[in-house]
């Protein structure tokens, strides 16, 4: 990336849990280390690789209809807890994903995205 003309980017997809949970949760303990481990690298290396042009920014997908949801259909979730009160629709998250890594956004680096239909208000 350093060599290309245009520089590069680095997209990561985290978690809302991260930053929704205000206190720590048994059944989130490893993926919420890991995820906040994630999101504070994306700000370290958004620091030290500005200079040569390559961006690293962070995509918090909320409830997303993937095929994860065997169980449960998410729906009554998303309602209760996004202010849009829909799922997100996995073409949402990509159409952000592709920003990003587009010429558009060569100026956006450190920045948390939430793609969530406003989970991180509720």
């Amino acid at each position: 990336m350093e060599k290309s003309p245009h520089g590069g980017r680095i997209v990561v997809l985290s978690s809302p849990g991260v930053n929704l949970m205000s206190s720590p949760r048994p059944f989130y303990l490893m993926a919420g280390c890991g995820k906040a481990a994630l999101e504070y690298l994306t700000r370290h290396y958004a620091l030290v690789l500005a200079p040569k042009r390559i961006t690293c920014n962070v995509v918090i997908p909320g409830i997303t209809k993937t095929k994860a949801w065997k169980e449960i259909d998410p729906t009554e979730l998303a309602e209760r807890r996004c202010l849009m009160k829909e799922v997100i629709q996995p073409e949402d998250v990509g159409a952000a994903l592709a920003f990003l890594v587009s010429p558009k956004a060569r100026f956006i680096t450190g920045a948390f995205l939430p793609v969530d239909g406003g989970l991180m208000f509720v």
